[in-house]
């Protein structure tokens, strides 16, 4: 009888995990790279929401100079 899908993704989580606590340092660079990337995606998304702010300010005072009598 052959392994099924689970076994099979049951030994090899098994094999990452001893492989990863006989390297503990290859470890917490995995643990420090998730991390970096949670970072960078927050970063991401707050400076597009800044970006997004920018933008509607400038619309704003644009259409402020649109509206000033004289102005064509």
């Amino acid at each position: 009888m052959n392994p099924g899908m689970a076994e099979e993704a049951g030994k090899v989580a098994s094999a990452t995990v001893t492989a990863l606590a006989s390297a503990p340092a290859v470890l917490a660079l995995v643990i420090f790279n998730l991390m970096f990337m949670a970072m960078s995606v927050y970063v991401v998304m707050k400076s597009t929401e800044r970006w997004n702010a920018e933008i509607d300010r400038w619309e704003k005072l644009v259409h402020a100079c649109q509206d000033i009598p004289g102005n064509k």
